[in-house]
Formats: C-alpha cells, structure tokens, sequence
C-alpha cells in the first residue's frame, strides 16, 4: 500500500491515480472523514485528465494516528521536533507539502472540505507560487471567536456543542439515513483522543485557524491564487464573502442548500458541474461548446 513517511511518528497513507504529468489535484477530507469523501469528485476528474493525490491525514483513515503529545497548547511551528506529536492543521499541511515534493509535483490545485479547508488555507498561504487554485467547501473558519468561546472552550463538550449548534444544518431531513450512518460509523472507528487534539488545534486554542478572526489575520492577502468557495448556506460563506479578500479577479461564491454538509457527495453533479465551469474560466480546462 502506498504511504509516505513524513518522519519517525508520521505516514501517511494516500492514493495517486492519473497521467503523472497532468496538472496535480490534492484533496483534503475533514475531520473524523478519510480520503473516500471524494469518491464522488474522483472520477470526475480522471475523466477530465487530472493527477488526482487523495491522502488520509494524519489521525485519521490509514494515516498514522499516534497518540498527541500531552500539554501541547499551541502550534509548534515547522521545525519543531518530530517526536512532539500534534494535530493541527498547519503541521497537516506540511505533511502534504512534504507528499507532494516526494510526489514530484510542481504545481497543485488544492479541494478541501470542512476543518480541511484550514489545511488548505494554510498550504496556500506558505506555498503561494505552488498552489494553482483552491476549491474550498463549507470552511470551517466561518465560526467566529465569539461562538467558539462560548460554546466550544471545553474539550469534553466541544463534539456535543458542535452537534447542537450545527446538527440541524449540517444533517438536515434530507439527507439519507445510509448517509448518516456511514459518517456516525467512522467517526465512531476514530480515536477520540486524535479527534480532541483535532478539535483543540482548529478551534479551541485561542490562535487556532479555524476562528474566523484568527483566519481572516493569517490569510488574508497572502492566497495567490484564484478560489472557488462552495457552502451548504450562507453562514458557510460569510469569512470569504465579507472578511477576505479577494485573491484574484477569478473568485466565485455558490450556494449548494438543501441537503447539509456533505453536500458534495449528496449534490455531486451540481458540485461538479459548478467545479468545471469554473475551471474552464480559470483555463484548468477546455470551454465545452
């Protein structure tokens, strides 16, 4: 099976399928998911020519998922030792960059989904001239500080705080009953104490990414590259729509409603339709007559 060894505590499991010189597309599930979220984006594009890489992040599906080191309160930076083991998203990051150096990749559009899309955010912002474009589902840091302190500061209550505050919207009646399961089944399979360093690292430490504020600071004019932002609502789009800028004259913002948050599996023609219109305007692809 591939894996990458990033270091001594970290490989990561992942997927290479496609011409190994086309234009490379590296695609980031969210938390408690696995690189099988984007089965339904996958052969859309190997249809359409692409390089796709799906890996599993660290913690998570395949990848390896050691236990975080104790008391690691903030991130610790890109030269921290590697037997300091942590779950956020930028040290995420770094372990794809590092894959696709390995990968001999010299250019990649980037599409991730939920607490991936703080991963991807901060990938684009340290490899600016390396990232082609940026395919952003439901960001994670459109919560605001403000929400996050009062509801998400407790380790032991932040999955169920989560679950009251978004539940409805994020899995609405619409969405199939073999759909929930599956997401509730491997989030069950996940090792809560990876999930809580997870769920620290992106939201509750107060320099987390993963607070609209903190983002918005970090990211704001430092993204290159043309975005496509995709939301199950407009509270899923409201950072990139009133606190970035944007990154190119390309930028588009769609609403896919009406069927919760994994709304690229259960809408997938719309998502990739709005996908490769997108990308025939930003010349990723051919215009179709």
């Amino acid at each position: 099976m591939p894996y990458f060894k990033h270091n001594d505590s970290i490989s990561i499991y992942y997927l290479d399928e496609g011409p190994q010189d086309a234009q490379a597309v590296l695609l980031i599930p969210g938390i408690t998911c696995d690189l099988h979220d984007w089965n339904w984006q996958v052969p859309f594009l190997l249809t359409h020519g692409f390089r796709v890489i799906t890996p599993d992040p660290r913690g998570q599906g395949r990848s390896s998922a050691p236990a975080p080191t104790p008391n690691i309160k903030s991130y610790p930076g890109p030269d921290a030792d590697p037997a300091i083991i942590d779950y956020y998203p930028q040290s995420a990051a770094l372990d794809f960059i590092a894959l696709l150096q390995y990968l001999n990749v010299s250019s990649v559009v980037v599409i991730a989904h939920s607490l991936g899309t703080a991963v991807a955010y901060h990938f684009a912002t340290v490899k600016p001239d390396f990232t082609r474009a940026m395919v952003i589902l439901d960001p994670l840091h459109s919560i605001p500080s403000e929400t996050v302190n009062k509801y998400l500061t407790d380790p032991l209550q932040t999955l169920q705080n989560l679950a009251m505050l978004f539940g409805p919207a994020l899995y609405p009646p619409t969405v199939p009953a073999w759909h929930s399961t599956w997401i509730g089944r491997r989030r069950l399979a996940g090792d809560m104490n990876v999930i809580l360093a997870q769920s620290y690292a992106c939201q509750v430490d107060p320099e987390a990414i993963g607070r609209r504020e903190i983002s918005a600071a970090q990211h704001d004019g430092k993204i290159k590259c043309p975005r496509l932002t995709m939301g199950n609502s407009e509270y899923w789009v409201t950072t990139e729509r009133n606190y970035l800028s944007p990154s190119s004259e390309f930028d588009e913002i769609h609403l896919v409603e009406g069927i919760g948050h994994w709304f690229h599996q259960l809408k997938s023609e719309e998502v990739n339709g709005l996908i490769q219109r997108w990308f025939e305007k930003i010349g990723l692809l051919p215009v179709e007559e």
